[in-house]
């Protein structure tokens, strides 16, 4: 069954980009902690990059899994199965046989529990520097200083009478 292997190949490079965005989420929170924003600023359009590359993935992957139906109904007709578009990865391991889809499923299963709880943690440590940034802004502005003018250079000119 070539579909199928093909399949295989789509979840293996999906295992790989969830990989690679856990590492990704990984250095974000290490950012976060730093107050690094320029390193956070390419994180996220590494993010961005990595998220649409899984995007693609996934949308081969449903194409796939659609030939793949068509292709185990026109030969299962013969042998009593029907197979539908929702079947999950244990389903597709029964009918081609391959237990490798159950070892895919299990990954993924882990890796995606893991890039939820990691992109949690992140979202906290997110909105705690916007509450600190905000109470430092409201400092300043009680304190009578336009925070958008600190750090700014220029030149005072007096004049003498």
């Amino acid at each position: 069954m070539k579909t199928a292997n093909d399949i295989k190949k789509v979840l293996t490079l999906q295992i790989e980009g969830y990989k690679a965005l856990f590492e990704l989420l990984r250095k974000e929170r290490e950012s976060l902690i730093d107050f690094d924003e320029h390193g956070m600023e390419r994180l996220s359009k590494e993010k961005d990059t990595q998220t649409l590359k899984l995007r693609l993935l996934e949308e081969e992957r449903l194409r796939l899994m659609k030939k793949f139906v068509v292709e185990i109904n026109n030969v299962s007709s013969e042998h009593g199965h029907k197979a539908s578009m929702d079947m999950n990865l244990n389903t597709l391991a029964e009918i081609t046989g391959d237990m490798d889809f159950n070892q895919i499923r299990t990954m993924l299963k882990s890796l995606l529990q893991s890039i939820e709880e990691l992109n949690e943690f992140n979202k906290v440590l997110i909105d705690r520097s916007l509450k600190y940034v905000r109470n430092n802004i409201n400092f300043l502005n009680i304190h009578g200083v336009n925070p958008t003018m600190v750090g700014k250079t220029g030149v005072f000119l007096a004049r003498e009478a």
